[in-house]
């Protein structure tokens, strides 16, 4: 997982027979949510569908939920280059939708959460 801020976390997840695992939050994500609280995840092994879903429980009672749904198409590198030329701006695309949804938030009177430090982890770049 990584932050806004550049900085980068690894889960270790154990997945049961269904492809469900949970974990403690560990890692600053989002300015408006605090370290707190239980991911609990969806993460079967795909095969003609991907699936995937991750759901942050929290000691208040507010939640965060997650998902990403489609179908396996085999990498090619024709089937990239498509991607790529359909979605040419998907990920500023995304990055701009994030810090838009935060300022409407801090609009609407919501305030950052300090961002806690964060010992790198070895081996995760």
């Amino acid at each position: 997982m990584h932050n806004t801020y550049g900085q980068r976390h690894a889960y270790l997840l154990h997945t049961d027979d269904r492809g469900r695992a949970e974990v403690l939050k560990e890692f600053y994500v989002s300015p408006f949510y605090p370290v707190d609280g239980r991911y609990r995840m969806s993460l079967p092994e795909p095969d003609a569908r991907l699936a995937l879903s991750v759901v942050l429980g929290r000691p208040d009672g507010h939640s965060f939920a997650a998902s990403v749904h489609g179908r396996g198409v085999p990498a090619t590198p024709r089937a990239l280059i498509g991607a790529a030329a359909r979605h040419p701006w998907s990920t500023a695309a995304v990055s701009a939708r994030i810090r838009w949804q935060g300022v409407k938030l801090y609009l609407r009177g919501l305030r950052p959460v300090p961002r806690p430090a964060h010992l790198p982890q070895e081996g995760v770049q």
